[in-house]
């Protein structure tokens, strides 16, 4: 959405006043989301069962989501106030769990943004083909839960993204850009020593701790539950949208309103507030719903009923709806 439009709803002053990061709140965000990830994989850890394993696969794969959206709001330099903990924490403790680096994922993500829907958008390839059938969403929806999805992503990840090769990175899109062998050298060095520093910190204090376990349950998380999640996510941000591209950020973007079961399942740290997002997108996740409020009450949405659903079940009947 252009400076002037958003102009029409927001004062320049109220805009500043959003975008203002707090440290201590970006580490609630941190805190918290670790300290579910530790509780949950302790629960199992302590009782071991069908129930506990089933909580742990649906809250560590929201927390995998947990985790992107940290990372999503480092990259926009927008989480702390301080810049170090943006690039620091963003990179270490969000995007490398997950298998993302930040410096990938700053500039991919900034392409996204500025060519939402067009063929350049990264992204565009996840969104591009809703509404599908339901026969068509059932088979989505199958992929996601036998692993199918989560295993062509997690090689695509360690292939292309965390190497620099050009490929198809699956859900970060097709990398184009031709790079060197040097620089691939470089890049996978990097990258990878990275992922063996965290993981294996991860796997060796399961292992001291005699539940080896829990960091099985990570993958088999991210495997099987977490791509379901991260497909509802993308479809409700800009799937089955009135334009794939538009000089409108609420023709091409979505809002959901979610309730609190919601929220544990597919919208934490407030992404769901997308479309507020795409609007002023330095603003940190936790003032989103405060900016929403002011664009609500001042007619934002009043003429863009595409623009803002209420709820995750409605997302799915429009994913299927075609």
């Amino acid at each position: 959405m252009t400076a002037m439009k958003l102009d029409s709803y927001l004062s320049k002053q109220e805009q500043q006043e959003l975008r203002q990061g707090s440290n201590f709140r970006g580490m609630i965000g941190f805190v918290t989301t670790w300290g579910l990830i530790v509780g949950v994989s302790a629960l199992f850890a302590l009782y071991p069962n069908v129930f506990t394993l089933i909580l742990a696969l649906v809250v560590l794969a929201n927390r995998q989501l947990a985790l992107g959206i940290l990372l999503h709001d480092c990259s926009h330099r927008s989480w702390f106030r301080s810049q170090w903990l943006n690039d620091q924490l963003g990179h270490w403790l969000a995007g490398v769990p997950v298998l993302v680096p930040l410096p990938f994922y700053r500039k991919y993500h900034f392409i996204h943004h500025v060519k939402t829907g067009a063929d350049e958008d990264p992204d565009v390839g996840n969104i591009r083909s809703y509404p599908v059938s339901k026969t068509s969403m059932r088979r989505k929806v199958f992929r996601d839960f036998t692993g199918q999805s989560g295993l062509k992503n997690a090689l695509a990840l360690l292939l292309y993204v965390n190497t620099g090769r050009p490929g198809n990175a699956v859900s970060m899109g097709v990398q184009t850009r031709q790079v060197d062998k040097a620089e691939v050298r470089r890049t996978t060095l990097r990258n990878f020593s990275h992922l063996l520093l965290m993981h294996g910190g991860f796997l060796g204090l399961c292992v001291a701790l005699g539940h080896w376990e829990v960091y099985l349950l990570w993958w088999v998380a991210y495997i099987f539950t977490y791509p379901f999640i991260i497909r509802v996510r993308q479809v409700a941000e800009h799937g089955a949208m009135p334009a794939l591209s538009s000089d409108d950020v609420r023709d091409t973007t979505r809002t959901t309103l979610a309730r609190w079961w919601e929220r544990l399942l597919f919208a934490p740290h407030y992404v769901n507030y997308h479309c507020e997002h795409h609007a002023l997108p330095t603003v940190p996740g936790y003032n989103l719903p405060r900016m929403h409020q002011m664009l609500r009450d001042r007619g934002f949405y009043q003429d863009k009923p595409a623009a803002l659903v209420v709820g995750y079940p409605e997302i799915i009947r429009k994913a299927a709806s075609a």
